[in-house]
């Protein structure tokens, strides 16, 4: 005998699908940025060589000092305003918080 979901429930669950959907996409698309433009540096695939700052140590609440670096460049890193759109970096951030930890 099958039970009856709540319609709630059901409801959030279909809400939430499409969420999902954006923010795979969303960190699909960073992980193409990543490997185009800052993999050389920071390591394929976030797996960091010792070369350059780990991008896995940034805590979500760092995202604003993650732009501005971007932006402006910091010590070896060049500045990427201009070359990288705030979409590419936003998709860049959603693919490092996938991977990281905390």
């Amino acid at each position: 005998m099958l039970s009856r979901v709540p319609a709630s429930i059901l409801i959030g669950a279909l809400m939430i699908a499409p969420a999902i959907a954006q923010d795979r996409a969303k960190i699909e698309a960073g992980a193409e940025v990543y490997e185009m433009h800052c993999a050389t540096c920071h390591g394929e695939r976030l797996r960091n060589t010792g070369a350059a700052f780990d991008l896995l140590e940034l805590k979500p609440s760092e995202r604003a000092r993650f732009e501005q670096s971007v932006k402006d460049g910091k010590g070896q890193m060049p500045p990427w305003a201009g070359v990288l759109s705030a979409e590419e970096i936003d998709q860049i951030w959603a693919y490092i918080r996938s991977r990281a930890d905390g």
